[in-house]
């Protein structure tokens, strides 16, 4: 089962602002050698934010889950998965949303996701692996 990653606005205007912030300062300076001392990080920051808009979700398999992040993956087992619970809060990890699915694992570093349907995605890990806990 896949479940479609979130996207907010305003990671979709970090994208917009960074670009013209970008054309702004070429259209201003040109193509001098200041200019590339913004090109550079800005290309960067797009390799980072642009995939994530179009490879971002998470994949059940029988016995794991598949965290695609635009160029990051990420594999855990659902036996490993502790706990889980909801949140409204920014963090680094795989999300570009303030609503966020936090899960603690045993064997790895606890994984945050962001989905757009993150209780259908609950539900079906608790399907999964009942010994989960599940946080409000």
């Amino acid at each position: 089962m896949k479940f479609k990653g979130k996207v907010a606005v305003w990671w979709y205007l970090i994208i917009v602002i960074l670009n013209a912030a970008l054309i702004g300062l070429i259209l201003k300076y040109g193509l001098h050698y200041i200019a590339y001392f913004y090109i550079l990080p800005a290309g960067l920051l797009d390799l980072y934010l642009i995939p994530v808009c179009f490879a971002n979700y998470v994949e059940i398999d029988k016995k794991k889950l598949f965290i695609r992040f635009g160029f990051s993956k990420e594999e855990v087992f659902v036996e490993d998965i502790t706990a889980m619970h909801r949140a409204d809060r920014f963090t680094l990890s795989f999300c570009a949303s303030a609503d966020v699915v936090l899960l603690a694992c045993k064997s790895k570093k606890n994984v945050v996701v962001s989905l757009k349907d993150n209780k259908a995605f609950m539900n079906e890990l608790q399907k999964m692996n009942k010994k989960i806990k599940v946080y409000i």
